[in-house]
């Protein structure tokens, strides 16, 4: 727990765990900041009843008078990183009431948070950022570039699969569904492990991790694709198939075309790997290339060395952790870094294939 006066504040301000009375507080104001004209009540206390890895002391907050004045959420997550599974502690919803800001009450928020984290065990940091990079950057956070592609002027499709794309149900399908994303995210850097309970969670709802659509092949789910319909475009944020049935993305391709002619946008973005077979098919249906780009939402921070190297192993990683972390996080996710000792290291590890986060998983 942090408590006392920031340098450029005049006011006490204390900085912990929630406590059960303070629940209901952290809701109102993150509807407050975030979704200010909903009812969005349910969704922020679904975010902590129906999350099975929530613990109270995940809701850090910043106490001024006896007020609630500031709020972040950590996420208990695993991800993959060149074959090895580290403990993630995703940072979210991270606010000051608009009546706070400007006093060091954000930065000292995420020290706390950082502090938690490290004390808790986790082996990583990790968040994805909606304000740009520079405040995260400022305080050690490293960006990792992640692909999205645009394809405009969607026109007529003409069916040519000879798949039927169908429509998943929950209760009959998830377990096929999560046997298809482990299988086609097991080699890849930078994605999350869904546990059962993860799929079954109200969050996991609430942002639409389940998919919609898939294709059946001898009598079982073959593959499947998850989009949303946007005001002004379909966004796709996973596709997944098994290994021996990828030319199953030309129906799934066909079914995402149709989904936009249907809503009437003109537009198909996303965030895909580059050389996705989906990403292939979309041109096959569409006739053209995507237009692609990055995105740094993503972003990372060391918060235990000793059990990264441990879990990550290979030979002659450093003693100490690198005093360029950014090298780190580049190496292991596939950029070239310029710390020879690291460089070594990471060479001597699984092959990083990737990287990518599937943007259903993003809190």
């Amino acid at each position: 727990m942090a408590a006392g006066w920031h340098p450029s504040s005049k006011e006490p301000m204390e900085i912990r765990g929630a406590k059960p009375s303070e629940l209901e507080e952290g809701v109102s104001l993150q509807r407050l900041v975030f979704r200010p004209n909903e009812d969005a009540f349910e969704r922020y206390r679904t975010y902590v009843r129906e999350d099975p890895s929530y613990q109270l002391d995940q809701t850090r907050v910043v106490i001024v008078d006896g007020k609630m004045v500031g709020h972040l959420r950590i996420w208990d997550r695993l991800i993959r990183v060149r074959g090895a599974q580290l403990r993630a502690g995703g940072i979210g919803s991270v606010l000051i009431h608009p009546d706070y800001r400007g006093k060091g009450m954000a930065h000292a928020l995420m020290k706390d948070a950082e502090s938690y984290m490290s004390e808790a065990g986790y082996d990583v940091g990790l968040l994805f950022t909606i304000i740009g990079t520079t405040f995260y950057e400022a305080q050690g956070w490293t960006p990792i570039s992640l692909p999205i592609f645009k394809f405009a002027n969607v026109t007529h499709n003409r069916k040519s699969s000879v798949d039927t794309v169908r429509k998943l149900t929950f209760q009959a399908d998830l377990d096929r569904i999560a046997e298809v994303y482990e299988a086609s995210s097991k080699e890849l850097t930078g994605p999350e492990i869904r546990s059962r309970d993860y799929w079954l969670s109200g969050p996991s709802r609430i942002k639409g991790v389940f998919p919609e659509w898939g294709v059946d092949r001898g009598g079982e789910l073959s593959g499947y694709v998850n989009f949303e319909v946007q005001e002004n475009e379909i966004w796709v944020k996973e596709a997944c198939a098994q290994a021996r049935e990828q030319d199953v993305f030309f129906a799934l391709a066909e079914s995402v075309v149709d989904a936009a002619l249907e809503e009437n946008v003109q537009r198909i973005a996303g965030s895909l790997p580059k050389g996705h077979p989906l990403m292939q098919a979309l041109g096959r249906v569409l006739k053209r290339e995507p237009a692609w780009d990055t995105h740094d939402e993503m972003m990372l921070k060391l918060m235990n060395w000793e059990s990264v190297k441990q879990k990550l192993g290979g030979e002659g990683a450093p003693e100490d952790p690198p005093e360029d972390e950014g090298s780190l996080w580049c190496g292991l996710f596939g950029e070239r870094t310029g710390d020879a000792g690291l460089g070594a290291w990471i060479r001597s590890l699984p092959e990083c294939v990737g990287p990518f986060y599937w943007w259903t998983d993003i809190f």
